[in-house]
């Protein structure tokens, strides 16, 4: 590559650089606000409402299957054997921390 290509690629990157920034900034506020806007709008076709509050709910994480699945276990049916074995672990865990909890610490026979 000659001294000008290497500018060339730099001044590119740069640039790059700038417009990602400025969608991550300037773009996410102002497609924030449009969604917000055709959701406020009495006169906005149903489908456009309904795209709208979509994306409103996935900027604000509430439609992020792996946030809303990530308490959700497996049917033990569908469980491998490592699986299985990691949810037996937890539930004897989550047993364990029960029963101490109900036990009583400053009784008469401790």
């Amino acid at each position: 590559m000659s001294d000008l290509d290497d500018d060339e690629f730099e001044a590119d990157e740069a640039l790059r650089a700038d417009i990602i920034r400025r969608a991550r900034t300037e773009g996410v506020r102002t497609a924030y606000e449009s969604a917000l806007a055709v959701c406020r709008d009495p006169n906005a076709p149903a489908a456009a409402k309904a795209s709208s509050q979509r994306t409103l709910l996935m900027v604000g994480g509430l439609l992020d299957r792996n946030d809303r699945n990530a308490s959700a276990e497996k049917p033990a049916s569908e469980m491998d054997g490592n699986e299985l074995q990691q949810a037996i672990e937890r539930a004897s865990q989550k047993r364990k921390r029960a029963i101490a909890a109900t036990k009583p610490t400053d009784g008469a026979f401790d």
